[in-house]
């Protein structure tokens, strides 16, 4: 018999109201496919195990996050691993972190998947329509994010909405274009708006959750007034986010859950987040495989441009000699959260999105959500007055505000300035206009007849 492995939270996840007990069940090492969900506790079995998905090594345990940012020449590769081809925009497909990611992602939306459809099912009177409702609306805000994760990754792919019998199973269906994909990611965001609660919960998925991804998915998609929409949605509740002060108080040692946090993952001793693992000195109990390079070190010590943000950073001199690390997964160990929303994005969509409706008021526009942001990192105000220029403000914004979250790249993929930015940045940069998207896992065209190579691979 097939099984499915649902390695639960750890009982040291964070606390909050209506989860605590949810994310501190004894951890199950296996559900048979054939009784995966029968009744209330292997629902939310189920449902634990498609959180603890997204934290793989393969998704955002790692390498989606770093997919984000090392091609954004700002990070320098310390070793002779694999991360030295996406520092230098050299996108392979036969690259085993591409073909890991695309595994870990769709293993997400399988998880997924079986909550979806075997829950309604379930006949247990302690599963009551409210919780079965709940439960269906996570699950499909976290397929919603995962089908995102994948369209901005490799543009449209196989849209699959039934579980399968194995994690290892393949699609064997033609690829979906970027925009139904994205249609798939709206409609379950659509669904499962109605099924959650309207409530703060930093580390389960609720309406706000939803708002959130629909006002980045609406950025992406260029739909600039549902973008502001839904940013302005969380803007709003400002007694449960907020920018805090300094800029290190969101991720600062004795942090938990800040108000600065819509939505992060978390991670315990035996479930590792290992992306800090990879970044930390060896000081710090790292493998330091990659660090910020000298150039960004130096804006981000400037504090007419780094400001508070000189925190992302720190550094260790050895022997006279200074070696400098990314900071943001630095505050414990590698229990330190991974980021999938953070307030500070919703102030630069919606100035982003503000600016490209040519509202670009300091007071009640795009120059005013800018601001915010750089107020909260100690900066000025921005010098910028025109639309073009506010524009190009908000993408430095942003490179410095998410230095090591899953933004940069995808960012200039989305505007199409990546050849533009990171070329000027370094002259040995190339890269191809075929490379704004990434080549489909060659082990998954080998393994699927119906999955299609991207354009120039």
């Amino acid at each position: 018999m097939k099984i499915l492995r649902y390695i639960l939270f750890s009982a040291s996840l964070i606390a909050l109201t209506g989860c605590e007990k949810f994310l501190t069940t004894e951890p199950v090492n296996a559900v048979s496919d054939e009784t995966t969900i029968i009744d209330k506790v292997s629902a939310e079995t189920a449902l634990r195990a498609v959180y603890r998905q997204f934290g793989n090594i393969g998704y955002y345990g790692e390498n989606y996050v770093t997919f984000g940012y090392f091609p954004s020449g700002d990070i320098k590769n310390l070793t002779t691993g694999g991360s030295a081809n996406f520092v230098n925009v050299n996108f392979r497909s036969d690259d085993v972190l591409f073909n890991a990611t695309w595994v870990a992602i769709y293993g997400a939306i399988n998880r997924a998947n079986h909550v979806i459809a075997k829950v309604p099912t379930v006949n247990d009177p302690l599963l009551t329509a409210a919780l079965k409702n709940q439960y269906i609306g996570e699950a499909k805000f976290l397929r919603a994010l995962a089908y995102f994760d994948l369209a901005r990754a490799w543009g449209g792919v196989q849209i699959i909405l039934e579980p399968t019998t194995s994690l290892q199973s393949t699609p064997q269906v033609k690829r979906s274009t970027l925009a139904q994909t994205y249609a798939q990611v709206l409609k379950d965001l659509e669904d499962a708006e109605p099924l959650l609660p309207d409530a703060v919960n930093r580390i389960r998925a609720t309406k706000r959750t939803v708002w959130a991804l629909r006002a980045r998915l609406h950025l992406y998609k260029k739909e600039w007034a549902l973008a502001e929409s839904y940013a302005t949605k969380l803007i709003d509740k400002s007694a449960d986010y907020t920018l805090v002060k300094p800029f290190s108080a969101w991720f600062a040692d004795n942090v938990k859950a800040s108000q600065e946090s819509v939505f992060e993952l978390q991670f315990s001793v035996n479930n590792p987040n290992s992306t800090r693992i990879q970044m930390a000195h060896s000081t710090n109990g790292g493998q330091y495989r990659y660090a910020p390079n000298d150039r960004f070190v130096q804006l981000l010590n400037d504090p007419n441009i780094g400001g508070g943000r000189k925190a992302l950073i720190g550094s260790v001199t050895q022997s006279g000699i200074t070696n400098w690390f990314g900071n943001l997964y630095y505050r414990r160990d590698a229990t330190d959260p991974a980021y999938i929303f953070r307030i500070s994005e919703m102030y630069l969509i919606r100035a982003e999105a503000r600016a490209q409706q040519n509202n670009l008021s300091a007071t009640t526009g795009s120059l005013f959500d800018l601001n915010k942001v750089r107020d909260r990192a100690g900066l000025l105000p921005s010098a910028a007055v025109d639309k073009t220029s506010i524009l190009l403000a908000i993408e430095e914004e942003r490179r410095f505000e998410f230095a090591f979250e899953p933004h940069r790249w995808f960012d200039l993929a989305r505007t199409g300035r990546a050849k533009a930015v990171l070329e000027a940045l370094d002259p040995n940069t190339k890269v191809a206009d075929y490379e704004y998207i990434f080549p489909i896992p060659v082990t998954q065209i080998q393994l699927d007849k119906n999955l299609e190579q991207n354009p120039g691979y």
